[in-house]
């Protein structure tokens, strides 16, 4: 026959109804998984503007690369530029 002890152990070992009021209800989850994944989109939205912007960034510098080039060989060629400017451009060009 099972006594106090026995009644005490097994209600330890199995969930009650008290038990299961504190775990989260279904709605809960998918209200969470929700928000988790409304954060996400604005996350890849913002990250998609920003690849954008980088990509426009380094057209707009290629372009104004190929410019500075043309008006430097243009002030070379018609001698604007004295040679020690012209090493100086030369020795800023990192690219």
């Amino acid at each position: 026959m099972l006594d106090d002890k026995d009644i005490e152990k097994l209600t330890e070992a199995f969930v009650t109804k008290e038990d299961i009021k504190n775990f989260a209800t279904k709605e809960d989850i998918t209200d969470f998984k929700n928000e988790i994944l409304t954060g996400q989109d604005e996350i890849l939205e913002k990250l998609s503007a920003l690849s954008q912007e980088k990509t426009i960034g380094e057209e707009q510098g290629k372009r104004q690369k190929k410019v500075l080039e043309i008006h430097n060989c243009a002030l070379k060629k018609n001698k604007i530029l004295s040679d020690e400017q012209i090493s100086e451009i030369h020795k800023l060009q990192v690219f």
